[in-house]
């Protein structure tokens, strides 16, 4: 469980070099619009405390899971000593949600759950609040 501290909504933009000829690369633009979280890990106890970047990045309607598809919904990994976060997390998000999960970061969400199968990520789950099965294991000392 991840509390979320701090949130922003970035635009990248660049050519897409590999796909265009060099007098047309003006007109090949790659772009995201992706949701980069700042989050202080809560649970597990052995690493709260710890900060995490968790970047959220938009899929389109092409995208597929399971059999022949995508196995995951993302990637948790810890970062070398002296960065700037102790763990890194990239999960995918669809395109279509990227509204509401503006709007509810903005005003509801306060904690991000994140299920794991080692470094693949298998799911996750924003919450605004511990639900009560689960403060004991939150609010471990």
């Amino acid at each position: 469980m991840i509390d979320i501290l701090a949130w922003d909504w970035t635009l990248h933009v660049a050519t897409n070099q590999a796909v265009t000829r060099s007098k047309a690369r003006s007109l090949a633009l790659d772009y995201g619009r992706d949701f980069n979280l700042h989050g202080r890990v809560r649970a597990p106890r052995e690493h709260r405390g710890k900060d995490i970047k968790v970047t959220l990045s938009p899929f389109g309607p092409n995208v597929r899971f399971g059999r022949g598809g995508q196995q995951h919904v993302g990637e948790l990994t810890a970062r070398p000593e002296g960065s700037d976060f102790d763990f890194e997390a990239t999960l995918i998000l669809p395109a279509a949600a990227i509204a509401t999960t503006a709007t509810s970061l903005a005003s509801r969400w306060k904690h991000i759950q994140i299920k794991t199968d080692g470094a693949k990520v298998s799911a996750y789950f924003f919450d605004a609040g511990i639900h009560p099965n689960l403060e004991a294991w939150a609010n471990a000392d």
